[in-house]
């Protein structure tokens, strides 16, 4: 049997485990595809552009997972309107589930999890990593199925509103400084929202944690990367991009992550000109402790209570129904 076909052996097996995956792909760090199989589906996916999504979505975080000496990320999760893109390093290559969540969330984490056993042994076989320690292959796979399952767990928040019903009058800052007061679960170790060049407009750092780089620092950095992502997938057949989730960590006991999400438009004054009103985001760190149910449910809050305040914008809107959908499912 040759290489790809080994591969793509494997490949199919991701495949066929779920209804709701339409394309598995492994690539290249820099986006250049190695083996790939999909299935017939309505959604019309162009494998050049996930790859390049993949390489995105794995290096997006890498400078802040640096920064706060964090190693090594686990997996990522990228949402657009229709599909999630899945991305796992696997040795020097990256593994790409193209999946729609509409269908079936999460993804079975037991048969992943073996899935990428075989797939490591054959990549360290076929690219001249040689024999790995089996101890080390399974400690890579349990940590594959320890991100899958938690972050497909967690009680679930309320939808609610934290917008101030006694704020109406005074200007967007305080209300949205009230907004970030409000959150009613300790889920998020510190968030901000950051304009497009960067520059945070409001954040909280609530871990008492002295974390070896500042809230300004990392929302600058994670907000740079969800940016290129966006302009990566622009115009893309997949939608827009409504989230990005990375997690890293050694073990389960030590899983961090962080999210970046469109968090509205932002209209700066009353004059009438685009060069007035800026795209938001938000961004967060968060300790996968409780699970990934409530950090999502608690963004989904946050964004819609800001939302409120700036005024309805559709990606936004997206996101706030894409996190209802995933909510909606629950692991047995």
């Amino acid at each position: 049997m040759s290489v790809r076909d080994s591969l793509i052996k494997h490949l199919t097996s991701i495949l066929r485990a779920s209804e709701g995956t339409v394309l598995v792909l492994l690539c290249d760090q820099n986006g250049l595809s190695i083996a790939k199989i999909g299935r017939k589906s309505d959604i019309d996916l162009n494998p050049n552009q996930i790859t390049s999504l993949a390489s995105a979505a794995f290096t997006a975080s890498e400078e802040n997972w640096e920064d706060l000496n964090i190693k090594d990320q686990v997996i990522s999760f990228t949402y657009f309107d229709k599909v999630c893109l899945i991305t796992i390093r696997i040795n020097d290559t990256l593994l790409t589930i193209v999946h729609d969540y509409h269908k079936e969330w999460p993804l079975d984490a037991d048969n992943l999890a073996t899935s990428m056993y075989y797939l490591k042994k054959k990549l360290g076989e076929f690219f001249g990593s040689g024999d790995e320690p089996e101890a080390e292959i399974e400690n890579f796979c349990d940590k594959v199925r320890s991100a899958m399952y938690l972050f497909g767990m967690g009680s679930e928040v309320p939808f609610v509103s934290y917008t101030p019903e006694n704020l109406e009058q005074t200007s967007l800052l305080p209300r949205i400084s009230k907004v970030l007061d409000s959150l009613q679960n300790p889920v998020f170790i510190r968030y901000a929202l950051v304009s497009p060049s960067g520059l945070t407009i409001d954040a909280r750092d609530v871990s008492g944690q002295n974390l070896p780089i500042s809230i300004e620092a990392f929302s600058a950095n994670a907000h740079v990367a969800f940016q290129k992502m966006k302009e990566e997938s622009a115009g893309s057949s997949i939608g827009d991009l409504l989230c990005y989730v990375a997690i890293s960590g050694a073990n389960a006991e030590q899983f961090y992550g962080l999210i970046a999400c469109p968090s509205g438009r932002m209209k700066y004054s009353n004059i009438d000109d685009s060069s007035n009103i800026d795209d938001i985001s938000f961004i967060g760190l968060f300790s996968l402790t409780y699970g990934g149910i409530p950090v999502i449910c608690e963004s989904r809050n946050i964004i819609y209570s800001i939302m409120q305040i700036l005024g309805a914008e559709q990606i936004t809107e997206n996101f706030i129904k894409s996190v209802n959908v995933l909510t909606s499912f629950k692991y047995e």
